[in-house]
């Protein structure tokens, strides 16, 4: 009897153990100190950057796989698909795990300890023209990249301080720009850039404080991306949901794609709210510290509403933000492909001005604490064309998880859009280009193989806003978590 009870005792001491190490990962944002575009050491520097994060990249690959039991990281990302099913008693084998490389031979856990956690991740694509103006090529082209968040209060810090860092690397050719679209469809290849240097970034270098459960603020350089990723139903940063950058980050012309500011975050049973502060230019392949607020800032203020509608959770939501930016080149930020306004245009404005709505709701939910379910989203933002290039956009869409009955990692989406270009920059390149509004739909559907491995499907039908022919635009898409 005795010796049954210590085996139970084991047991029961083990399974509290594992259910330690299944911590919930880090949501990423970050800020970039890094990668001066203009310093005069810059190729030696980033190909000492790209050698190192190759380097270490390697090590995540090739480390020992270990079947110890249920890991922690690969579900780490950006936007999670599911939830964990219950922690088994037994250990976890590789088909099962969130990673490929599992624990490294119990390296990952005592990161963790220590308040270090990495996701290292690979995202391909294969994508064309199947129809429309331009060349039917299909391309192929892939993502590396690796998220680190360190809590600085284990390292001796104070409490509530952590770094969040984001290393990015493309690599192969990219579809974007074909057909003549005016948004991007491949977000994760549109940033950082896809030749040489500009290839590789650290789109997210920033420190977080957090004052209390409810009050938190972020300065640094933060990419967009990662941050649009936890929205419901969309965000995904390009990897794990919809691919363009309209259901990804809806363009606004005045949110830079990487951004160099702080963000207050107050949180409060009524309705959640958000300040920011940031630098107007982006800072994609910058570190920010170039020429910080040269030309001017942008200040944003936002209020999301939780909203509960026949017993399912969802969100309304409203954006105002006010730029003064000086100069033309405020809105070349990247996030469209629409010309700039000719040199010898009249009348540009200096300030600039922008109001979104936004919502979500569930329409099905398996459990108040599942994310296997499917609901609505959508969104409508307007400016005042002028200086921005981009006068309104709508959108909207439904998407989910666990659309197949025992399929509840997969993940899916039907979105469409319309985006109508600034009328003064129609009417100033009226002589020499004709550019018309914008309308697109797009479908995906991504199949969890494994945790750590999915394999998905989209296509993208829009009738582009530079070309005459309706383009269409298909693609396949792997995603593999280390």
């Amino acid at each position: 009897m005795k010796q049954n009870r210590d085996s139970t005792a084991k047991v029961n001491a083990d399974t509290v153990r594992i259910d330690q190490l299944k911590a919930t990962p880090f949501l990423p944002v970050s800020e970039p100190l890094f990668r001066p575009s203009c310093a005069p050491t810059r190729e030696s520097n980033f190909l000492a950057i790209k050698v190192q994060l190759a380097a270490l990249l390697s090590v995540f690959i090739f480390s020992p796989l270990s079947a110890e039991e249920a890991q922690i990281g690969g579900e780490a990302t950006v936007n999670a698909v599911a939830t964990r099913p219950a922690v088994a008693t037994r250990p976890a084998s590789w088909m099962e795990r969130d990673t490929l490389t599992g624990d490294w031979g119990g390296l990952r856990t005592r990161l963790k300890e220590h308040g270090i956690t990495l996701a290292p991740r690979l995202t391909q694509f294969y994508q064309g023209l199947a129809a429309g103006d331009g060349d039917r090529d299909f391309e192929y082209g892939s993502k590396a990249d690796l998220m680190l968040n360190a809590d600085l209060s284990k390292l001796g810090f104070w409490n509530g301080f952590s770094v969040t860092v984001h290393t990015e690397y493309n690599f192969g050719e990219s579809i974007n720009g074909a057909g003549g679209t005016l948004v991007p469809p491949n977000t994760a290849l549109l940033f950082p850039g896809m030749e040489d240097d500009d290839a590789f970034d650290l789109s997210s270098v920033y420190f977080t404080q957090h004052f209390s459960k409810s009050v938190s603020l972020l300065v640094g350089k933060i990419n967009m991306m990662d941050l649009a990723a936890m929205k419901p139903f969309m965000g995904g940063a390009g990897i794990d949901a919809f691919q363009n950058l309209t259901f990804v980050a809806p363009p606004t012309g005045l949110v830079p794609p990487y951004l160099f500011g702080a963000l207050l975050s107050v949180r409060t049973e009524p309705a959640n709210f958000g300040l920011w502060f940031y630098d107007p230019a982006s800072v994609v392949n910058k570190t920010g510290f170039e020429e910080p607020f040269a030309n001017g800032a942008t200040i944003r203020g936002s209020v999301d509403f939780p909203v509960t509608i026949g017993g399912l959770s969802g969100h309304q939501g409203l954006v105002a933000l006010y730029s003064n930016e000086e100069g033309t080149d405020q809105n070349d930020i990247g996030d469209t492909f629409l010309p700039p306004w000719p040199p010898d245009s009249p009348d540009i404005k200096d300030n600039n001005y922008y109001f979104a709505y936004s919502f979500d709701q569930y329409l099905y939910r398996v459990s108040e604490n599942s994310m296997e379910g499917f609901g609505l989203f959508g969104q409508f933002g307007i400016s005042d064309g002028n200086p921005s290039r981009l006068y309104w956009s709508a959108l909207v869409g439904i998407g989910g998880n666990g659309l197949i009955p025992g399929r509840s990692r997969d993940n899916w989406g039907i979105g469409y859009y319309y985006d109508v270009p600034s009328p003064d920059l129609k009417e100033s390149l009226s002589r020499r280009l004709t550019i018309r509004d914008e309308q697109g739909v797009e479908i995906f559907y991504n199949f969890a193989v494994t945790p750590w491995f999915t394999v998905g499907v989209d296509l993208q039908v829009i009738n582009p806003s530079l070309g005459e022919d309706t383009a269409i635009l298909p693609g396949l898409r792997s995603v593999i978590r280390f």
